[in-house]
């Protein structure tokens, strides 16, 4: 893992004069470099990725400026029937009462804090499981910039029925058996906790909060739960820090096939998709492939003719 701090020493003038340039990273240890040998760290090469979340005016402006057009989106959603954030739902949707997606981590949860952790302590990759576990038993995570008060202000909001707005979270946090804990599902429960601990509580939480493997069809992939959300609600809005909180199948697709996707939905982005600034981890470093130095040299697949509204 490699370090992000500067030199230790330098003279005045040379510090004012390199004042814009990016600190030069430090060489790892031999010890740090071998603890998770062959494989590199799980983190590894994050670091100013988490500092940028962890430490920056320029996220938390970024993520509270999103947070306000999605609720200026909102309010113009709430108005128009057939307004919906779900490409599945078509024909007249004034029937059902209105609800917003949102996906938990790194969109209302912010987990900045375990990723350094992991960073700091060279976690390994078969590590990752139980130090992840661990953090979400912690139920400490604090609310991204502008996400508790998007919530808040959201459930406070009705339809021209006067039907209140619902929020179902829509999370790949995995239901998973843990040592001493009687529960099928210790990390809802977590979830749960951490989430009214923020005071994004609800009376019907239980049923608002859908974690991957709570039932059998509910894998990696959130079409199935977005659609069983569908049956019931008009979703409103979307929002999350994957594409995959809003298409399925992106994994699996090239960053020239995602770019295209970007594209077709164009008209959906800033309006009832709303994306949460997430460099740390996701999707789009999985469709990179394990060559970064490739995919740095290479071009970005931008789509052409594809103006975002």
């Amino acid at each position: 893992m490699r370090s992000a701090r500067g030199p230790a020493v330098l003279g005045a003038l040379a510090l004012a004069a390199c004042a814009t340039a990016p600190p030069q990273p430090a060489p790892r240890t031999p010890a740090a470099a071998s603890r998770c040998s062959p494989a590199p760290a799980f983190a590894a090469g994050g670091e100013r990725a988490t500092l940028w979340l962890r430490h920056s005016a320029e996220f938390r402006a970024a993520s509270e400026i999103i947070y306000r057009a999605a609720e200026a989106a909102l309010r113009a959603g709430l108005a128009d029937p057939a307004w919906t954030a779900e490409p599945a739902q078509t024909g007249d949707l004034s029937a059902l009462p209105p609800a917003v997606v949102m996906d938990i981590d790194e969109t209302v949860l912010d987990n900045a804090a375990p990723q350094a952790r992991m960073i700091l302590e060279e976690t390994c990759f078969e590590e990752f499981k139980t130090v992840w576990d661990a953090w979400v038993a912690e139920r400490a995570a604090p609310a991204v910039p502008g996400a508790a008060a998007f919530i808040r202000a959201a459930r406070a909001l009705n339809d021209p029925q006067g039907r209140h707005v619902r929020i179902f979270f829509v999370t790949n946090r995995e239901c998973g058996t843990r040592p001493g804990n009687d529960s099928p599902c210790p990390q809802q429960d977590d979830t749960a906790a951490n989430l009214e601990r923020l005071g994004l509580g609800s009376p019907t939480l239980a049923e608002e909060l859908m974690i991957k493997g709570e039932r059998t069809d509910w894998d990696s992939e959130k079409l199935s739960r977005r659609l069983e959300i569908a049956k019931s609600h008009r979703i409103v809005l979307n929002v999350g820090d994957d594409f995959g909180d809003f298409l399925p199948d992106v994994r699996r697709q090239t960053a020239a096939e995602r770019e295209r996707a970007r594209c077709a939905h164009r008209k959906r982005w800033g309006r009832q998709w709303f994306m949460i600034p997430n460099p740390m981890y996701g999707s789009w470093l999985v469709t990179l492939g394990p060559d970064l130095a490739a995919a740095l040299a290479a071009d970005p697949p931008v789509a052409a003719n594809c103006d975002t509204p």
